[in-house]
């Protein structure tokens, strides 16, 4: 019976101990996601201070055009879209006057105060002040857009199923992130605050699973931009509602 008693003693311990770590580990991942939440502000009012707003503008526009072009999109005429994680000068501003665009973020708010931003410019365009974490309650849309957002999310995991319930089957998706080059600087990046701006640290290879486990099957993959130690890609998706079936035992 003492024996059994210390076994129970012991084993509660250790998952009092396993739920602090965890609880140590959220409080650390809130903590960096708000301090990139406040430096995402600075980096914009100090990236804007010497341009000039209607040229900024037209530039991301014509950006945002060849990047749909290089990835062979094509915007469905009127479709209901979604532009997660849009920022102040997000692919919206190519798309308010061809689409139903529904643009989230959860800085909006703040953004009004930058010389490119007024949704008052932008009337067909449904703004909503969130976060993607929180967002499971908006129907579903035919295109879905995801532009260098999902790695400044608070949880990248629960943000990738956010996004997925946005979707229906045939729903497409464009999705870009920077992404690790090199496996072993990875832990270090988590460990420290080495890129303070995006709290989501992960290789491309995280994005292919975690798309492919949520139903979506990959139909093309871009870097868009090499670096030392991060490379930009873009993804391009379909939604087929069922994710692929687990490999046969023994099969190549």
């Amino acid at each position: 019976m003492v024996r059994l008693w210390w076994r129970l003693l012991l084993r509660s311990t250790r998952l009092i101990a396993a739920e602090g770590y965890l609880a140590a580990v959220g409080v650390v991942q809130h903590i960096r996601w708000r301090l990139a939440q406040s430096l995402e502000w600075r980096w914009w009012e100090s990236y804007l201070r010497h341009q000039s707003p209607a040229d900024y503008l037209e530039n991301k526009k014509r950006y945002w055009l060849k990047v749909m072009e290089t990835m062979g999109w094509k915007p469905l005429p009127n479709a209901r879209v979604a532009d997660v994680g849009c920022g102040p000068a997000g692919v919206f501003i190519a798309l308010h006057d061809r689409q139903q665009v529904t643009a989230l973020d959860p800085l909006l708010e703040r953004y009004e105060d930058l010389p490119i931003f007024s949704r008052a410019n932008y009337p067909t365009v449904r703004f909503l002040p969130r976060m993607l974490e929180g967002t499971l309650d908006l129907a579903p849309f035919k295109q879905l857009y995801c532009f260098n957002a999902i790695n400044h999310v608070k949880d990248w995991d629960a943000a990738l199923d956010a996004l997925t319930s946005m979707a229906e089957s045939g729903t497409s998706l464009l999705l870009s992130s920077d992404v690790h080059r090199h496996r072993w600087l990875l832990p270090l990046f988590r460990a420290l605050p080495g890129d303070a701006l995006h709290p989501q640290q992960h290789l491309a290879g995280d994005y292919r699973e975690a798309l492919q486990l949520r139903g979506w099957r990959i139909d093309r993959e871009v870097v868009m931009r090499t670096e030392r130690i991060f490379e930009y890609r873009i993804w391009k998706c379909t939604f087929t509602a069922a994710p692929p079936p687990p490999p046969r035992p023994g099969a190549a």
